[in-house]
This record gives structure tokens, C-alpha cells and sequence, in this order.
């Protein structure tokens, strides 16, 4: 629990390296079959590296820095096999699941993905009906019961009994490829990071691929996924984003590789900043492909202001009297819980499209935003796919939850701050899933 009261910022905020941009090096490096270079994509200054993160470097050092080599084609392996490191911790990263998914497929051995809180109960069908439609095999252990699981494997010959990575204690996913080239149909709508392992995976099979996407969601990440994959010698062409072309045989070359800032934290203080106090946020990088760069064009809309500073920091200043503003963030969804909090204290409706995104994070981001908000006096309506605020005073005064959500406990936080009373906060530990230093940042900017 924490009591956050009303303040103004100034100062400077240093951010995380960024989350996505972090867990897809991790798997171009873990492709590359360099394990020296894994350090690669660790912050150097000493800043502690969030969960996600985390939970992607272990998938990486627990499979190892051989696994092109020995598990795509095991012909050349050496006799043996070590199954424990078939077992792979996720954590609650469903980017880590939902991309390595695919990558691990590669391999004609079976690998368990397993998760724990949040991410059990997020959605995987698209991960695995997409899996079998590319000739694969992949199930889920949450839906049905252990022992069935088990029957099934040894009917089919899947199941090692010898192989203690097998065990049926929170897996979410069982795969096993091999994976290979060849035209397929991938529906990207409810996320991009099924598309994003795919397009990682695919260098690496025996044959060329086209992959066509229909409903493609956060078109940014696949941007980003691409950045990476050029970044480490490997190349994919599309067609409007609708078709993808994936050369086979190709060859990760591992490199060093610097990671920007990570704009979904940053977002969080520059809508602090521009509603009470100025502040500079760094390290981040003017032609970022992350998504969610998009708060600057929200923040402009409501009449904030900002420029940019030398060493890649962003000036952010505070602007009396913000505006109530219209933005659609179907593309960069993570952006609702700062933008809720900045449209609280704006005069005036404020509309934001697109809280079906929102349904299957953390939490249900969308409900949880309406009744916790609710709490502390704010007016905010579901009118179909959009989130209606009317802003002005924020009356605080209670106590509220983060619900298992770090983006939500960052949201308000930042709204507390221009509340008229007080606001408790319930589940502060959520934060180190993106942003561990959240808490630290805020108190060294704010001035009470």
C-alpha cells in the first residue's frame, strides 16, 4: 500500500530500457547461438531490469546458446539430451510466451512454456490453433485435466517418461515442431506478438514463407520486430503489412546492440510533466518505432508541450488549463492508463478509442480502469469500442487497487497527484513487471 498526495514534479526521470525492444534482442541474440553476447541487452548503469525481461532471459539461458545448432537440426547434436531445459519460466510475460511459442517450434522436440498469476489466464488459442495450422503440435495444460494431458502423450508418443520437463505444475503451453516454410494465413487481430515470433522464426526453416495476415493489431511492434531482425542480418519484405516474405536458410549474426528507453514507462512522467511540473525523460529516442511515442501526439492534442534536449532527453513543461482531447490507441493500447489519467484533470470530454484492446491484459485494463477511477470521483462511460472522460476536479479521498496491473497502479499514481485528497494505493509491487524504479523516480521528482 501507498499514499500518494498532491504534488508538483520537477527534475529528471531516467526510464528502463525498453520491454519490447529488450525481449526481442534477447531472441534474435538466443538465435544467433552467441551466449556471450546475452549481456548484451542488460542495462549497463546499474538499473534494475523488469520482470518481463527477466522472464525472457530465462527462457534463453535455460534452452541455451546452442539451440539452432542442436535442437533445429539435431542430426548434428551430440548424443543425449539435458529435458530440464525444456521447461521454460515465462513468468507474466505474454510476449515471451506468445513469441518464443513459435521460435521454439523450430525444433522437432517438445518444450513445456509455463507462467504464473496474470498470465494463466490470458488468452493462448490464437498461439496454438496457429501453430497447428503451420503443421505443429501445441496444447494447452490450463484447459483440460493433467491426467488426460498425460494419456494423450504417451498414446501418442510424445511423452518421454524420462523426461522430468514434462511436469503438469503450471505449464500453459506444450510445443513441438518442426516448423516449417510455406505459405500461410496468420489472423493477427487480438496481437501482434504470435506475428512477431513467426517472423523471427521463419529465417531460420528449411524453405522460403509468405505469410498472409488479416487484422493486423499494433502494427508498430511489427516495425519494431523487423528493426531487430535487419539489426542481426536478417531480412523480411512485406506488402502493405498484409503479406509477408520470409527467405529461409538465413543466419542471425549476433552484435552488440544498444536499447532505447522504453516509451510505455516514459509515458506515464510525460503526462505528469505536462500537468504538474516540468521535467526531463531519458534516455529516449526522437525516431522510435515504439507504439507508444504516440503519447506525444495525445499530449499535444490536450495543448501540452515538450521539446527535445541534447543526450536523448525529453523537456516536458507543464501547461495550465489542458483540453479534453479525441485519440484513437488501437495501436498502442498500453497507452490508455496514462492517457485516462491525463484526461481526469483536463476540462472537458475526452474520447479514447479502442478498449477492446484492453479485455485480455493484466487485467481486464478497460473495467478495471472504469470502477477503480470510479472510486476516487472521476466520470468515465463505456460508449461501444470508445472510453468517455469528462475531466476537471479529481476528488480522491479513497482507497483503490491496482488489480494485479503495473500499468494501472503507474495510472494512478500520476492522477493522484492532482487529486484533492489522498489516494491509497493497493498492489504497488505490480510496477516491476515494467518499470521496477517507478516508485524511486516518482519520489526523487516530486516536490510536496
Amino acid at each position: 500500500m501507498i499514499t500518494i498526495s498532491k504534488g508538483q514534479l520537477r527534475g529528471k526521470v531516467s526510464l528502463p530500457p525498453s520491454k519490447s525492444m529488450s525481449i526481442r534482442v534477447l531472441a534474435a541474440i538466443f538465435l544467433s547461438g552467441r551466449e556471450t553476447l546475452l549481456k548484451g541487452a542488460w542495462p549497463r548503469d546499474g538499473r534494475q531490469v523488469c520482470e518481463d525481461v527477466q522472464a525472457a532471459y530465462r527462457v534463453v539461458r535455460s534452452v541455451g546458446a546452442q539451440f539452432a545448432k542442436e535442437d533445429i537440426w539435431p542430426h548434428v547434436a551430440p548424443p543425449g539430451r539435458d529435458y530440464a531445459r525444456r521447461q521454460l519460466d515465462c513468468g507474466e510475460s505474454a510476449l515471451a510466451l506468445r513469441m518464443f511459442a513459435p521460435i521454439l517450434a523450430l525444433s522437432p522436440y517438445i518444450y513445456c512454456l509455463r507462467g504464473r498469476s496474470t498470465l494463466i489466464s490470458r488468452p493462448t488459442d490464437f498461439v496454438i490453433q496457429g501453430l497447428r495450422e503451420l503443421g505443429c503440435w501445441s496444447e494447452s495444460l490450463n484447459t483440460l485435466p493433467a491426467l488426460s494431458i498425460k494419456e494423450n502423450l504417451l498414446e501418442t508418443g510424445r511423452w518421454d517418461a524420462g523426461d522430468p520437463s514434462l511436469s503438469m505444475s503450471r505449464p500453459i503451453l506444450l510445443v513441438q515442431g518442426p516448423l516449417r516454410g510455406g505459405k500461410y494465413v496468420v489472423n493477427a487481430g487480438g496481437s501482434s506478438q504470435f506475428l512477431t515470433g513467426l517472423l523471427m522464426a521463419l529465417p531460420l526453416a528449411e524453405t522460403d514463407s509468405i505469410l498472409e495476415v488479416e487484422h493486423l493489431a499494433s502494427q508498430p511492434y511489427i516495425d519494431m520486430t523487423l528493426q531487430v531482425m535487419e539489426a542481426f542480418g536478417v531480412r523480411a519484405t512485406h506488402d502493405d503489412y498484409k503479406v509477408f516474405h520470409i527467405p529461409g536458410r538465413q543466419n542471425y549474426r549476433a552484435r552488440r546492440i544498444d536499447i532505447e528507453g522504453d516509451w510505455s514507462g516514459g509515458a506515464n512522467f510525460i503526462v505528469a510533466a505536462s500537468l504538474f511540473g516540468d521535467l526531463r525523460i531519458g534516455p529516449l529516442w526522437e525516431d522510435s518505432l515504439q507504439a507508444d511515442k504516440a503519447i506525444l501526439e495525445a499530449i499535444g492534442r490536450a495543448g501540452g508541450s515538450w521539446a527535445w534536449g541534447s543526450a536523448n532527453q525529453l523537456k516536458v513543461y507543464k501547461r495550465n488549463n489542458l483540453q479534453g482531447f479525441t485519440f484513437d490507441a488501437q495501436q498502442c493500447p498500453d497507452l490508455f492508463p496514462p492517457l485516462v489519467a491525463l484526461a481526469v484533470h483536463c476540462k472537458g470530454t475526452t474520447t479514447l478509442h479502442g478498449i477492446d484492446r484492453l479485455f485480455h491484459k493484466e487485467s481486464n485494463r478497460a473495467l478495471s480502469l472504469l470502477e477503480e477511477y470510479a472510486k476516487v470521483g472521476a466520470d468515465i462511460r463505456f460508449e461501444g469500442n470508445t472510453m468517455v472522460i469528462e475531466g476537471g476536479t479529481l476528488p480522491g479521498g479513497a482507497s483503490i487497487s491496482a488489480r494485479g496491473d503495473n500499468r494501472i497502479a503507474m495510472s494512478l499514481a500520476i492522477a493522484a497527484l492532482g487529486a484533492e485528497k489522498p489516494i491509497e494505493i493497493e498492489g504497488k509491487h505490480t510496477v516491476a513487471k515494467s518499470f521496477p524504479d517507478f516508485w524511486e523516480e516518482l519520489k526523487k521528482v516530486t516536490k510536496i
